[in-house]
């Protein structure tokens, strides 16, 4: 009989967003008979690792890598020797720091690569560069997966054929998902927002790709004809102060919130009536898909992936990311009209249960894996 692949996935990160719930997940999904998975993240100067603990609660095989700073070139050497010791057939990278040193280490051990590209945010000067870094060594993978049509897109543009790149989209669990009823209220009751308002809410990080000062901007205009209409982000990020001024200054204090990071997103969800989703850039927004899987209708912006989620006018609204009258006009729509909320909540539950599923994810990425790795063994 012969042994399972060893298929090792790693990641730099701190947090456990939207891409570590998928690499998690992706790795219960996985059939152990005829695959190992194994979990290789960075760990900086000993501070916490979300996605490290999370794997550690599940019994997923796991690996620190520690280092200095953050491209500490003995980090190379060390994730070359993690690779030999766990015997791994095929390393698949998630971002621009794992995407450079794991191909790096590869190239060391002769075994294949995956870059799984979820998209650039271009938010400061130093992540352009890094990604900049990133689009260079995406042309050096064997392959890359891209989580979205859009994404692939931009991939293309980079000059890379079109046989190097894979779609496999983000997926949910539904079944591991329970929003049951709203009753609770306790999201609101923290904040101050009525019972029978209506709650407009987005979630991510507070950066300039995800276009917060734009929502604040609709708020305003929405809010200024509805007076039981309030909005929160959740999340936290470096622009907190300049969103908090703005929202001051818009006269929008007591009904535009930024209440932080927020752990229970299940029970956000289920309080909320409308999910909003500003951006300037996207690959696949998990959140989409987890609003969705409340049955909550979106308000979003046609960039990336997101197109791929939300269907104009079906399951949501889609307008550009600076057409601001846009999204006031389909806040106010799905505002007024309960029915309307509810049949485009159901529409798109109904969506991401037939093409966002993991049975399906993991099916192409088992024939992704299998298709390389017999390349090398």
């Amino acid at each position: 009989m012969t042994r399972p692949i060893i298929i090792a996935h790693l990641i730099a990160t701190n947090f456990y967003g939207g891409p570590e719930k998928q690499i998690i997940s992706h790795a219960q999904h996985l059939d152990p008979s005829r695959f190992r998975f194994v979990l290789i993240s960075f760990v900086e100067n000993g501070q916490p690792n979300e996605i490290i603990d999370k794997a550690s609660q599940l019994g997923i095989d796991l690996v620190e890598l520690h280092v200095d700073h953050a491209f500490d070139p003995r980090s190379i050497l060390r994730l070359k020797n993690i690779l030999h010791d766990k015997q791994v057939d095929l390393l698949c990278s998630h971002g621009y720091k794992a995407n450079v040193l794991g191909r790096l280490a590869t190239w060391i051990n002769r075994i294949p690569q995956i870059a799984i590209s979820r998209g650039w945010t271009g938010e400061n000067r130093k992540i352009k560069i890094y990604e900049v870094l990133d689009k260079f060594f995406l042309r050096l993978n064997d392959h890359i997966v891209a989580v979205s049509h859009g994404q692939k897109d931009k991939i293309l543009k980079l000059g890379i054929k079109q046989k190097s790149i894979s779609v496999i989209h983000n997926a949910i669990d539904l079944s591991l998902v329970d929003y049951g009823s709203r009753n609770e209220r306790l999201i609101r009751r923290s904040l101050g927002i009525p019972d029978d308002a209506i709650f407009v809410a987005s979630a991510g990080r507070l950066s300039p790709e995800k276009n917060y000062a734009g929502m604040i901007e609709a708020a305003s205009q929405v809010c200024a004809q509805k007076n039981n209409v309030y909005f929160a982000v959740f999340g936290e990020g470096f622009l907190r102060a300049d969103l908090e001024m703005k929202i001051s200054n818009l006269g929008l204090d007591g009904r535009f919130f930024l209440p932080g990071f927020n752990k229970n997103m299940p029970q956000v969800y289920k309080e909320i009536d409308v999910f909003m989703l500003p951006s300037f850039t996207e690959g696949l927004p998990n959140v989409a898909l987890e609003a969705f899987a409340a049955r909550k209708p979106i308000v979003a912006t046609a960039v990336g992936g997101t197109p791929e989620v939300v269907q104009q006018g079906g399951s949501g609204y889609l307008t550009s990311p600076d057409d601001i009258s846009g999204m006031v006009q389909y806040l106010l729509e799905l505002v007024s009209d309960a029915n309307m909320r509810r049949h485009m909540g159901e529409t798109g539950y109904a969506h991401i249960t037939k093409h966002f599923s993991f049975a399906e994810q993991t099916m192409k990425y088992v024939m992704l894996y299998e298709q390389l790795a017999k390349r090398y063994m």
